[in-house]
């Protein structure tokens, strides 16, 4: 029993040397992407003799189970040990491409369209046809080097064009027989922007041949307020090749109103004798206005330059009484940091000073 055993472990030992005795070695990742580039592997023929083979190789995505291509190289003498198979060698070998959207571009472009692959690599003999075949295969995820990449408008962008120039980066390798698909939709709460841009876009353009495109005439304008999302799409041969992120843009022409501060309204009557405070965007005092004026005579002064008199100070109007007043600052175009001075001129009655500073900051 002990014979046998030794006997059966060396039978077993044989065995996995000889289905082991060539392998190929491919790196897909990196030489995967072209046809060119299946020609660079290597062979390590662990036999200890020369070996008169071809080799097949034979390309298939696997997400669609299409066959690609097969390539049949020469025959060659694979030596002893591990070496590169021959370039030249590999030149000289048939190309056979199927026929279907993946072998399509590839037979046309060298280039493998992004997919799920496998890459197989058949030793044959040429001398012993009874000789087993070695077969190694490699799987890979082929992308582009460089995605699709919008431009213009910028996500997050606010911009005040009705009908702006669209603009992306194709992917990188580029052919020129890729085409492009843009969509484009307004964005709606609570509703999924991938279900709206493909089941309800407001601009769907197909065909496209080049990287920009303005908005077309024949569509209504965008409108000042609304926010958009848009998307590209490169194909070819009716097979996608990249998706561009989905990006967002708002149309506003009108800058927005900027947020006064909310702090208490000042007596004016006590800010006299040079007082001064901070006055963030907007000037807030108490006016008490016991004759019944219709509007306030005030004017504003930059003390940092001559005590010029500033223009198109904004109109105040007043009621009978106790008025509380707001004086938005934040058109007069006053300079942060810089010290202002107010006159108020009450009827029959000396005028009011206060001095002030400027400032220019979001109301936390």
């Amino acid at each position: 029993m002990k014979l046998f055993n030794i006997i059966l472990t060396g039978l077993l030992i044989v065995s996995t040397a000889a289905t082991g005795q060539v392998v190929t070695y491919f790196q897909p990742e990196v030489y995967g992407r072209t046809v060119d580039g299946l020609g660079s592997f290597q062979v390590q023929n662990l036999t200890g003799a020369a070996l008169r083979s071809q080799v097949v190789i034979t390309v298939q995505e696997n997400v669609t189970k299409s066959p690609v291509v097969t390539i049949t190289t020469p025959v060659t003498t694979i030596q002893p040990g591990t070496s590169n198979f021959p370039r030249n060698v590999f030149a000289g070998s048939l190309f056979r491409f199927s026929s279907n959207a993946y072998a399509n571009i590839t037979n046309q472009t060298k280039n493998f369209p992004p997919g799920q692959y496998t890459f197989c690599y058949r030793l044959v003999s040429a001398d012993d046809k009874q000789s087993d075949d070695y077969e190694n295969c490699f799987d890979a995820e082929i992308q582009p080097l460089v995605p699709m990449a919008l431009i213009y408008p910028a996500d997050g962008d606010k911009i005040c064009e009705k009908r702006p120039l669209l603009t992306w980066q194709p992917p990188i390798p580029f052919n020129s027989s890729m085409r492009f698909r843009l969509l484009l939709t307004e964005k709606r709460e609570g509703e999924a922007i991938e279900n709206l841009l493909v089941n309800a876009p407001l601009l769907l353009l197909d065909n496209i041949t080049t990287t920009s495109i303005n908005y077309p005439s024949s569509h209504p304008d965008l409108q000042e307020g609304k926010t958009y999302v848009w998307q590209v799409i490169a194909h070819q041969n009716n097979l996608v090749i990249s998706r561009s992120e989905i990006w967002e843009f708002t149309i506003q022409c009108t800058e927005p109103h900027k947020q006064l501060p909310t702090d208490s309204y000042r007596e004016l009557k006590q800010m006299v004798n040079g007082n001064h405070y901070i006055a963030n965007r907007a000037l807030k005092f108490a006016f008490q206005n016991n004759y019944n004026l219709k509007r306030l005579t005030y004017a504003i002064y930059d003390i940092g330059n001559g005590m010029k008199k500033l223009k198109d100070c904004p109109e105040v109007t007043l009621k009978q009484g106790l008025n509380e007043v707001d004086i938005d600052l934040t058109e007069l175009e006053l300079e942060p940091g810089k010290h202002y001075l107010l006159k108020v001129y009450p009827f029959n009655e000396p005028d009011v000073q206060l001095r002030f500073i400027y400032q220019d900051k979001d109301v936390e």
